[in-house]
């Protein structure tokens, strides 16, 4: 559950904390832990750190197949090398490398490998525990801590799980606010004020019962959100492998600009429509909590990167375009014999009971399109509709937003959308914010999509944006 804090309830600004997530490029191998960790060292004040597993990691896990050995030799030995690199030879690796055995024995545990033998053919398992999926996690805090204790700074891990409430849902639990902040405030804090950095698990939670959970992908992003607004940290720094948000992705568009400052329904909107920066419900979080949100580049840390405020008053006008593939257009037509006044409700009585999230909606009074994720479990969804309804679902499809402040108030920004794209087909528009304009389009015409919108309405408007720099 998630709650909107009062002014009361919100902590008092902690003008010292500084809590800083280091996602998984950050902490891609020993000597890029060391660098994070410098960058801990570097921030002054009194950090709290986040981490995300190892790239790649969490995406192995949720591969495994029952039985199947050779992916867990892998992390082990990855994990094991990064701790050779961190520490030298000595009680303190040792103690590192039986912790990071432990933790893996417990994953070969939960899948019914019994010793070493790879077994390369087995039954998929049928949806990864998140036990096993938060495994990654588990062994970046360990990798973070020694890291930090190698440079003389006093650092602890503080389980994830101690702190984070969820619900228990598996690999997309939702934290429950009121729980999450007390927690927070009463295991971190104590440590704070004795001077010790605590080290903490992103992505990872835990039901009332004790079980663990994940937060879906990202997840590490919102556990450093939560964690900052219960401690009233006036600024949360995700550290990662990009300078921070553009204005589109570089690798589409050369022309693409990083933006210094973002408000937050831009960021959320960003984040929600494509953009994979930031998780959107770290923004989200943010945005009745006074929490300010940073996104720099671990790689070239003498970049500003992008800072997102709640306060900022932007020019109106479009900052950024996002794009989101994969994405299918379902439309359902209402039968001459069904109710009008009902027909609605039941289509989304439908999607809601089959949990399927939808982005986009355009209603009539006896038809409705709307996109769908084309990875959603659509055929259930489809035979439900088909009782009641003529059902029609185009896939190939993708969602492209431009995303702004005060775009229903700024004059002629619908109109040079439709001018740019004047001969393209386009097969749904929705603006239902002051800083969203979306419309689906064919997934092949994307591209060419976001280079005229972006020519139109973006470049000839970056004066103060910092240009794309090559890695």
């Amino acid at each position: 559950m998630t709650a909107n804090l009062t002014e009361s309830d919100r902590p008092a600004p902690q003008a010292a904390i500084r809590v800083l997530k280091f996602g998984g490029t950050s902490m891609g191998s020993g000597e890029r832990i060391l660098e994070s960790a410098r960058l801990v060292l570097a921030a002054g004040g009194s950090p709290v750190v986040v981490v995300s597993a190892m790239s790649g990691v969490t995406n192995q896990l949720e591969a495994l197949r029952i039985g199947q050995d050779t992916p867990i030799a892998q992390i082990e030995e990855r994990h094991l090398e990064a701790a050779r690199t961190i520490l030298s030879e000595g009680p303190g690796r040792e103690g590192l490398e039986r912790a990071i055995r432990a933790r893996l024995r417990a994953v070969r545990e939960g899948l019914g490998i019994e010793e070493e033998a790879a077994v390369e053919e087995g039954p998929a398992a049928d949806g990864v525990s998140d036990d096993v999926r938060s495994a990654g996690e588990d062994l970046s805090v360990l990798l973070m801590t020694a890291a930090l204790s190698r440079f003389g700074h006093r650092a602890r891990v503080v389980d994830a799980r101690t702190i984070v409430r969820t619900d228990d849902r598996v690999g997309g639990a939702v934290p429950d606010d009121d729980a999450t902040v007390e927690r927070a405030r009463h295991r971190l804090l104590p440590l704070i004020d004795d001077g010790v950095t605590p080290v903490i698990q992103g992505f990872v939670g835990a039901s009332a019962d004790g079980r663990t959970t994940t937060l879906g992908r990202g997840g590490s992003d919102f556990t450093a959100a939560i964690i900052g607004a219960a401690l009233g940290a006036p600024e949360v720094t995700i550290w990662t492998d990009v300078d921070g948000i553009y204005s589109a992705d570089p690798g589409q568009i050369p022309a693409a600009r990083i933006l210094p400052e973002l408000g937050y329904e831009e960021a959320v909107e960003l984040a929600y429509f494509g953009a994979r920066v930031i998780h959107p419900a770290a923004a989200k979080h943010a945005v009745g909590r006074q929490v300010a949100l940073r996104i720099r580049n671990s790689f070239h840390p003498e970049r500003p990167g992008t800072l997102i405020r709640i306060d900022r008053r932007g020019t109106p006008g479009v900052a950024a375009l996002a794009f989101k593939p994969r994405v299918g257009l379902l439309t359902v037509r209402s039968r001459p014999m069904f109710m009008a006044y009902g027909f609605l409700a039941r289509v989304f009585e439908v999607l809601t009971r089959n949990r399927v999230p939808v982005d986009l909606v355009a209603t009539s009074h006896t038809s409705t399109s709307l996109t769908v994720d084309r990875d959603a479990p659509l055929d259930r969804v489809l035979t439900e509709l088909d009782a009641f309804a003529e059902v029609e679902l185009l896939t190939g499809m993708a969602t492209v937003s431009a995303i702004g402040a005060g775009l229903l108030r700024t004059p002629g920004v619908t109109g040079e959308v439709f001018r740019a794209l004047d001969d393209l087909p386009v097969h749904l528009i929705s603006q239902a914010t002051d800083t969203s304009l979306s419309f689906v389009v064919g997934e092949e015409r994307a591209p060419e999509v976001i280079r005229r919108l972006h020519a139109a309405l973006i470049e000839s408007r970056l004066p103060n944006a910092s240009p794309h720099h090559d890695p």
